[in-house]
């Protein structure tokens, strides 16, 4: 499967780290099951950034503060090093997520996936459910509540070229209030998608077909017509994803100059972020958000590349397990 990044060299890859202290969901003492960044300003920890400001007001707004703050410290990074602020959002419930729960996941992931759907349901390249659209509108009502009060609009939108992402990336950000020079211009990129192969959830449409349900996304250099990367018998393993996210960062530091970005995607794929960046495990629900802030350090030489490994998952099973057959 092609996974290279396109336009990242093989002389050099970044080293990642999380800055701690800034966003509740990177202090280990946050319990990913109870937290709601809805109810906490998106996870802004209330503190000094020991900028100078003189305006007295600009101070108490935090977003503002933050900004700043994030530009100094790019300003002030030695060769090699920046610092971006990323807004990992889950797409929301989408219809295989209803059936894994309806199915169970051992018999999800070892027949019903394999489906394109079933009982009246389709999954392949899965919609939002009613429930998923609503819960991307509430993020929506987030940004729109605080973007009055200073929060940065995102200046780069990365979203997965999955229906239910672009569909999430859509409600969360298209109507809202932007300033003029951060439009909301998703970018649909290969690499930021979820585990790859045998789930038909995980297999993309046609470029044609996302170009015509979604044509103000753009799609990026070099995007083909059919999914190059589904494969109906193997499932991409846990190393590969990460390594595949470590390169789809790498694009995005070496070629992207803005500091606050918008990634859409999936629960694989921003847990393999969050791996990336050496922060620790946060489960998100679907529609879901997760800011972080991340420094990034170019290092010589190549990401070192995981060797090939089985399939991952259980094999397919002949038919479904009896106690989830289909009625």
């Amino acid at each position: 499967m092609p996974l290279h990044a396109p336009g990242v060299t093989d002389l050099y890859h970044f080293q990642y780290e999380t800055v701690k202290g800034f966003f509740m969901q990177s202090e280990d003492g946050t319990d990913d099951s109870k937290f709601d960044f809805m109810k906490e300003n998106f996870g802004l920890i209330d503190r000094k950034y020991g900028t100078e400001i003189l305006d007295e007001e600009i101070a108490k707004q935090h977003w503002q503060s933050f900004e700043r703050y994030v530009k100094r410290v790019n300003e002030k990074s030695a060769d090699g090093e920046s610092y971006k602020v990323l807004f990992l959002g889950r797409h929301g419930q989408g219809f295989h997520n209803v059936a894994e729960t309806k199915y169970g996941t051992e018999a999800w992931d070892c027949y019903w996936s394999l489906l394109d759907g079933a009982d009246g349901v389709t999954w392949s390249d899965a919609l939002l459910t009613n429930v998923g659209k609503q819960q991307a509108r509430d993020v929506n009502a987030l940004w729109k509540a605080l973007l009055p009060k200073g929060i940065p609009a995102p200046e780069t939108y990365y979203v997965s070229p999955l229906t239910r992402t672009l569909q999430t990336a859509d409600l969360s950000f298209k109507d809202l209030d932007l300033p003029s020079d951060r439009p909301y211009a998703p970018i649909g990129k290969e690499l930021v998608r979820e585990a790859l192969g045998v789930h038909t959830c995980d297999r993309r449409s046609t470029a044609s077909q996302i170009r015509e349900d979604f044509p103000h996304v753009n799609l990026e250099p070099g995007f083909s017509e059919p999914d190059p990367l589904w494969l109906p018998d193997y499932r991409e393993p846990r190393s590969a994803r990460n390594y595949r996210l470590s390169q789809f960062l790498d694009d995005v530091f070496e070629h992207d100059n803005n500091a606050f970005l918008s990634f859409t995607s999936h629960s694989g794929a921003i847990a393999s972020i969050l791996a990336a960046i050496n922060h620790r495990a946060f489960a998100l629900q679907t529609g879901g958000v997760i800011p972080v802030f991340v420094k990034a350090k170019r290092v010589e030489g190549e990401r070192k590349k995981p060797p090939h490994e089985p399939s991952e998952g259980p094999p397919p099973c002949k038919e479904p397990p009896a106690a989830t057959k289909a009625s």
